[in-house]
């Protein structure tokens, strides 16, 4: 990982609620339980873009990030500003059931369920198809993006007793 983090210009830790466009080679990282992350890349322009979003549908319709179909639609209006539309890379992660109580009935679905219907049906309706994804179960992520290659490097964490055990898997 020392490598990975040495090619970069800078790095950026993203909270829920944030985004982050930009062609210049950073390295984000961010934490997600129930919550998820899009992110979108263009090699040919060489522009990267990310967002972690808390919940689904923004009722208000106004610009807060907090939410999955504000957040995404931002991205895309951002990124069509670089002009890097045509080959855009999509990816979607997050959406584990790491809430208590946050686990789907017959009626009614986990919140990181909505998170993650509510990212494909945005991007759907923008016209994206997603390349990769690594969504649900009951395990948190902590993942890393490059906005220098697009390349996302996903560790899940798993909670067993105090201790927290990472097991790492590189997704590109």
């Amino acid at each position: 990982m020392k490598h990975i983090i040495a090619e970069h210009h800078g790095n950026a830790f993203l909270k829920p609620g944030e985004a982050i466009v930009s062609p210049d080679p950073i390295l984000v990282s961010t934490v997600l339980g129930s919550c998820v992350a899009v992110t979108m890349y263009s090699p040919a322009k060489g522009v990267g873009a990310i967002c972690h979003a808390m919940l689904p549908n923004n009722l208000k319709q106004n610009d807060d990030l907090h939410y999955v179909d504000t957040a995404v639609s931002y991205l895309y209006h951002r990124m069509t500003e670089y002009g890097g539309l045509s080959d855009l890379v999509i990816k979607l992660f997050g959406g584990a059931q790491v809430l208590a109580g946050g686990h789907s009935t017959a009626t009614r679905k986990s919140v990181g369920e909505q998170n993650v219907i509510q990212a494909k049906i945005t991007l759907e309706q923008l016209g994206l198809r997603i390349a990769k994804t690594d969504i649900g179960g009951p395990l948190g992520r902590k993942m890393f993006f490059s906005m220098k290659t697009g390349d996302v490097y996903l560790r899940k964490l798993k909670v067993n007793g105090i201790a927290c055990i990472c097991t790492q898997g590189i997704m590109q």
